[in-house]
C-alpha cells in the first residue's frame, strides 16, 4: 500500500499573524507612568556675605523619612502620609488672622500701600545706583531688579486684593523635606503630593474668597491667554501662599 503524502501546512500568514497580535497587545496594554517632581533650582548668585539671622525653628516645617520607610513631620512620628496635607495647611493658616508670639507657627506681616511704595522706590533707586556703578556684576545687578520686581508685584497683588494691608508668612517660613537614599520611592511620591496638594488647597481657596473662582480655573484659563488678568490673580496667591520647598540630604 503506497504511503498517503501529508500535505504541508502553509505558513506564509504566520507573520502577519504575529504582528497583528503584536500591535493588539501594544495598544490595549496599559503601562504604569513614574510619579516625578519638578523643582527649579535657583541660580547661585554671588552676593557680599551678611549676618543672616539664625532660622528659628517656628519658620520650619520639615518632613523627614528614613531608610526604614518611618515618617517624622517636625518632631513628631506620623503613621499615615494622608496626615502631611491637614498639617501644613495648619502650619500656614495658624497665624494668619493673628500672630501668637506663644505657639510654634511662622509669624505674619501686614504691609500698606504707603510702606509697599516707599520699597519700591528705595529698591528702584538701589538697583539703578549698583547697575551704574563700573565694573558691577551682572549677578548684582539681576538681583537688586528682581527685588525691585518683588515690591512692583507686591504693589499690583495689593491693589488687586482690595484691602489696607496685605498679609505676608514670615520670609523664613519654608518647608524642608529629607528623604534617605534608602526610601522607597512611593514614599517619596507620596510626600510631595501631599505638600503640592497643600499648597494648591490653601490657594484655591484664597481664589473663591477673593475671587469667587477656583485656583484650578484660574490657572487653567491663564495657560490659554498669557495676556490675562490671571497673571496678576496667581502672583497674589502665591505672596498669600508660597510653595518654598527645600530638598536636603540628609545627615548621616
Amino acid at each position: 500500500m503506497a504511503k498517503r503524502e501529508i500535505p504541508e501546512i502553509n505558513a506564509g500568514s504566520m507573520a502577519d499573524i504575529a504582528f497583528l497580535l503584536l500591535i493588539f497587545f501594544l495598544v490595549t496594554t496599559t503601562m504604569d507612568k513614574d510619579q516625578a517632581y519638578v523643582r527649579s533650582i535657583p541660580k547661585r548668585v554671588e552676593v557680599p556675605p551678611t549676618d543672616l539671622p539664625e532660622v528659628e525653628q517656628r519658620n520650619i516645617f520639615a518632613v523627614r523619612a528614613n531608610s526604614q520607610n518611618q515618617l517624622m513631620v517636625r518632631t513628631e512620628l506620623m503613621t499615615n502620609p494622608d496626615d502631611i496635607s491637614d498639617r501644613v495647611i495648619d502650619f500656614y493658616r495658624k497665624n494668619e488672622k493673628s500672630n501668637d508670639v506663644t505657639n510654634n507657627f511662622p509669624m505674619y506681616s501686614r504691609i500698606s500701600m504707603t510702606e509697599i511704595q516707599s520699597q519700591l522706590a528705595a529698591a528702584e533707586k538701589a538697583a539703578e545706583e549698583v547697575e551704574n556703578t563700573p565694573g558691577a556684576m551682572q549677578d548684582i545687578i539681576d538681583f537688586k531688579w528682581r527685588q525691585y520686581d518683588e515690591w512692583n508685584n507686591k504693589k499690583k497683588a495689593l491693589s488687586l486684593y482690595g484691602r489696607a494691608e496685605l498679609p505676608e508668612i514670615h520670609f523664613q517660613a519654608h518647608i524642608r523635606i529629607e528623604v534617605q537614599k534608602g526610601t522607597e520611592y512611593s514614599l517619596f511620591a507620596k510626600i510631595q503630593s501631599e505638600l503640592e496638594e497643600a499648597i494648591f488647597t490653601l490657594r484655591d481657596d484664597a481664589a473663591k474668597n477673593i475671587f469667587g473662582e477656583s485656583y484650578g480655573t484660574i490657572t487653567r484659563r491663564y495657560s490659554m491667554d498669557k495676556e490675562s488678568l490671571d497673571k496678576d490673580k496667581i502672583d497674589l496667591l502665591k505672596i498669600l501662599y508660597p510653595d518654598r520647598f527645600i530638598e536636603v540630604t540628609p545627615k548621616k
